[in-house]
């Protein structure tokens, strides 16, 4: 479910978005607290790319006694896009103390484990990961590919990078690096 939340491609114009923002926002002036309303703001705050924005409503989801899974995963998610690496770790591990078999939040632990220069912590994630069955080259392709749809190409062509370290004989690959790194 998280993995879709991340992942997941809107076919909407940034004017659609605002406008949705706008009228959300509108409700939440009489309803401050209105947890659907939040989460609906917090999710097109991150389809906008405001990682900050999101954060700051999911926090609030949090405080207000929304502390489900996918609610803590997701805080993790926006602390590891801002470089919060240790609230993103603690989020993650909190995540998986309640589902422990979720192989796409160890894949993200170990990546936030891994910018901590966290290595061992991070290799063990990934580990885990690998054992519970993720293909992690076909992680850091699905995220590379989402970056690069929301134009993070600097983002994109880390995960390519990364995709292409663990298989170095996919062309396709090694030409989109070379595309983005003249793009860039």
């Amino acid at each position: 479910m998280l993995r879709k939340k991340i992942l997941k491609r809107i076919d909407i114009s940034k004017e659609d978005l605002l406008n949705q923002e706008q009228e959300i926002r509108f409700e939440l002036l009489s309803k401050a607290n209105n947890i659907e309303n939040l989460e609906k703001l917090g999710t097109i705050l991150f389809y906008k790319r405001d990682c900050e924005g999101a954060l700051e409503i999911y926090e609030k989801l949090r405080s207000l006694g929304k502390k489900d899974s996918d609610t803590i995963g997701f805080l993790g998610y926006l602390n590891y896009e801002l470089g919060n690496y240790s609230n993103s770790i603690k989020y993650f591990n909190m995540f998986l103390d309640n589902k422990p078999g979720d192989a796409f939040v160890y894949f993200l632990l170990g990546n936030a484990y891994s910018r901590a220069g966290k290595i061992v912590e991070a290799i063990n994630s990934y580990d885990f990961a690998i054992f519970l069955d993720l293909d992690i080259y076909n992680a850091h392709l699905d995220f590379a590919k989402e970056y690069e749809f929301l134009g993070r190409y600097s983002k994109a062509l880390n995960e390519y990078i990364a995709a292409y370290e663990i298989d170095p004989r996919d062309k396709e690959i090694k030409e989109k690096i070379k595309y983005l790194k003249e793009k860039m």
